[in-house]
């Protein structure tokens, strides 16, 4: 089974928490949620992170899910890319979060499984426009 480590900004952290919550009845067993204070330091988290990936590391690979690439969550989850087996996307949307649970027991393969989540978190994003047609 490919292990998630999901490393965002403490506020969103919380809501994803509760969105596991909602869609599974259960954290399953592969997944683990790493909810960032922005006054925690660097180290400390790379510490957090790093005991994190390896409770999920099933020997499959792990898939890391952050937020917002380039800050402090992204860029310390960077540093867990140590090894082929271990892929990161960010960008982190509720229809890439679910995906990845979803698929993650389903999959051998940590790189097609990133492919899978990256098209799930772009298809999740639509453009709605007003039409007339829509209006009558």
């Amino acid at each position: 089974m490919i292990g998630l480590l999901i490393v965002t900004h403490e506020s969103l952290g919380h809501a994803y928490n509760a969105l596991v919550s909602h869609f599974f009845d259960m954290c399953p067993d592969n997944v683990r949620l790493l909810n960032v204070a922005k006054d925690t330091p660097p180290e400390l988290i790379l510490e957090q992170a790093t005991h994190l990936i390896e409770q999920v590391n099933q020997g499959q690979g792990v898939l890391l899910l952050t937020d917002i690439f380039g800050a402090t969550p992204c860029n310390v989850a960077r540093k867990l890319i140590t090894s082929i087996d271990v892929v990161m996307l960010t960008g982190l949307n509720a229809p890439m979060m679910v995906k990845a649970i979803q698929y993650a027991p389903l999959r051998d393969n940590v790189h097609l499984l990133a492919q899978e989540v990256k098209t799930a978190a772009i298809n999740g994003i639509m453009a709605l426009t007003y039409t007339q047609e829509e209006a009558t």
